[in-house]
Order: structure tokens, then C-alpha cells, then sequence
């Protein structure tokens, strides 16, 4: 018995030694803790920032309001949730074709012209033409037929072959003067038709273009006989046929100086005699009456001609090379003028009929 209570008495001293060394083991980790943070103190003291003295407690999150405020400056968001640009409201489209139909521009005098230099008169005074100098076939794009615009044909091409045949719609009048331009790469050719019932006929290209990258145009006269314009092709082109009465060309009046095939107009009812003077390797000199025939004499249209008018005048030429021939027109109509190249010259000059001169 003495034995377990001398255990009893051991254990208890040992417990209270262990307890003792805890305390202290506790007090001086205390005592540590409260030098480094005064030291810290210390150093925090002599820098801008404020002291640090406790760790701040963690705030509570706040609740997110129904609708989040603007902010100065927006956080970048996501590619799909850009802002999209505002939508702008297009102007209501116009209806061309409610407008009266827009007037085509008037033609030149000449279809290919080109500057020519002013040369001094002969020293023998016989006539000499000007002979064409620089480009003589300065065009634009080939025009195309306007919402609207009657008395126009225009047409695109495309890669292959292709024929593309269309009716004539005719201004008022007996004559009709078409502008026709043409550009390609390859092949194009327009040529009238007649195609009735009863008739089918071709007749010869007003206008051909067979070289790559060339832009042509040329003024000539269609007749009543033709019902429609034919226009074949090959290889990537445009085209356009532009029609006109004879009181929207230019008219022939005193002298006039140009190059290339050309129509104009004779307006005078009066006979007049024309001295025509052209250099083409082939040229031709033609009058049309105002009553759309092509008179091989002054009566074979029919027309009633005036007095003092020899039955035989001349009322074309057919001509190579150069040459000046005198032509008489009876009465109003149109003077068809057509070169072998658009840089031949011609001179024309109109003054009153008087009858042929009297032998000496």
C-alpha cells in the first residue's frame, strides 16, 4: 500500500513540472509575437502607407441589385457580346420609272472624229483634205439603255457564242439614224434583219469588231424595210444601238470638215448642190429622202421635185482612193457618208443649186 501511494505522489509532481513548462513554452511565444509585430510597427512608421496593426476582416458580400448601375469606365466583354452598331435606315428607293423618260444626248457631228492641224492654204490653191493626226477614235464606256429610255438597245455578252435577235422600235419619222457603239474581246457583229410573215431576209453588219480589247462606233441610217437588228457574238463585249429622227442630228449647212462615216441632215427643201471631197481607200456619198426611199434619180422615190431640177442630177457617189465629186440634193432628207477607216478625212460644202454652168 505505502508503494502505490509513493506512485500516486510521483505522478502528481510529474504533472505539475509539465504544466509549469507549458506555460512558460506559452508566455514566451507571446512575448515573440508581441516584439515582431511592434517591430513592424516600427518600420511601417517611417514609409507612406498606412501602419498595419491587424488583419481587416473579410466583408460580406452585398446583394447584386436588379439592375446593375453605369459604370465610367466598361469592362471589356466578351466577342459575342459586343454592342452592335446601330442600325441606319436606308433611304426609300425611287421609282425610275414613274419619271418621264430622260432625253438622249444629242449626237456629235461627226461619229469618229480626230484633231486635225490647221495647214496653210496650198501655194498652187487647189483642194488638199487635213490629214488626221493623234487618236482618231476617242470614246468613253459603251452607254448602256437608261430605266425608262425608249429608242435605246444595249446588251452585255458573255464568254461563248451567241446570237441575240430583237425588234426595231422606231421613232416618228421616215428616217432613222442609229448611233451603234460596240466594244469586245473577241467577235461582235449587229446586222439588221427583215423577218415578216411572207419575207425573211439578211443584210449586211451596220457595224463588225473582230480584234481583242477594241472599242468601235459608227452613224448610219436605218430603213422601214428593216424589222429587226441581229447581234452576234463571241467572247466577253458590249454593245448599244442608239436611234434618232433626222431633226436631232446635226445638219449640213456651209462647210463642214471631219473624219470617219457620218450622217447629217439636209433640211432645206430647196435644191442644193454639195461638193464632196474625200481620201478613203473606198467611200460613199449617198442621199436618203426625207420620205425614208433611196432615189436612184431625183423622181424614183416618188417625190415631187422642184422646178429647175434636171431629171439627171447626181444624187450619189461611189468612189476609191481620193476624189471630189458634186452631188445635188432636191429636197430635205439626209446625207449618209461612209469611209473605210475612222481616220479618213472628208470636206463638204453646200451652197444653193443653180444649174449647171453654161459652155463658153
Amino acid at each position: 500500500m505505502g508503494f502505490a501511494l509513493g506512485c500516486l505522489v510521483t505522478a502528481a509532481a510529474l504533472w505539475r513540472l509539465t504544466l509549469s513548462a507549458a506555460r512558460k513554452a506559452a508566455g514566451s511565444a507571446a512575448r515573440a509575437e508581441a516584439a515582431a509585430l511592434k517591430a513592424a510597427a516600427v518600420k511601417a512608421a517611417g514609409s507612406d502607407a498606412d501602419p498595419v496593426t491587424t488583419v481587416p476582416a473579410t466583408p460580406a458580400a452585398a446583394p447584386v441589385p436588379a439592375a446593375a448601375p453605369a459604370v465610367a469606365v466598361a469592362k471589356k466583354q466578351p466577342a459575342a457580346a459586343k454592342k452592335q452598331p446601330a442600325a441606319v435606315a436606308k433611304p426609300a428607293r425611287r421609282v425610275e420609272a414613274a419619271r418621264p423618260a430622260p432625253t438622249p444626248p444629242r449626237p456629235r457631228s461627226t461619229t469618229d472624229s480626230a484633231p486635225a492641224p490647221v495647214l496653210p492654204p496650198a501655194e498652187d490653191g487647189l483642194p488638199r483634205l487635213r490629214p488626221a493626226s493623234g487618236p482618231s477614235d476617242k470614246r468613253g464606256p459603251v452607254p448602256q439603255q437608261r430605266v425608262g429610255e425608249r429608242f435605246h438597245f444595249s446588251g452585255r455578252c458573255g464568254d461563248g457564242e451567241a446570237e441575240y435577235e430583237f425588234p426595231i422600235e422606231w421613232p416618228e419619222g421616215a428616217i432613222t439614224v442609229a448611233q451603234i457603239e460596240v466594244s469586245t474581246k473577241g467577235y461582235l457583229s449587229i446586222s439588221p434583219m427583215t423577218r415578216t410573215l411572207d419575207r425573211i431576209e439578211s443584210h449586211s453588219s451596220l457595224i463588225y469588231l473582230g480584234s481583242s480589247d477594241r472599242r468601235k462606233g459608227v452613224r448610219t441610217v436605218l430603213t422601214r424595210d428593216f424589222t429587226h437588228l441581229l447581234v452576234e457574238s463571241r467572247g466577253v463585249g458590249e454593245w448599244s444601238v442608239r436611234l434618232y429622227g433626222p431633226d436631232e442630228i446635226d445638219e449640213l449647212t456651209g462647210t463642214m470638215e471631219g473624219y470617219g462615216s457620218t450622217v447629217l441632215a439636209i433640211r432645206q427643201d430647196r435644191p442644193v448642190s454639195c461638193v464632196t471631197h474625200v481620201k478613203s481607200s473606198s467611200w460613199s456619198a449617198e442621199f436618203i429622202c426625207a420620205c425614208g426611199r433611196i432615189p436612184k434619180s431625183s423622181r424614183s422615190c416618188g417625190c415631187p421635185d422642184p422646178p429647175g431640177l434636171p431629171s439627171g442630177a447626181t444624187l450619189c457617189a461611189w468612189e476609191s482612193g481620193e476624189a471630189l465629186r458634186t452631188l445635188q440634193f432636191p429636197r430635205a432628207g439626209v446625207l449618209k457618208l461612209r469611209t473605210s477607216k475612222p481616220s479618213d478625212p472628208w470636206r463638204l460644202e453646200v451652197h444653193p443649186y443653180t444649174g449647171k454652168p453654161k459652155a463658153r
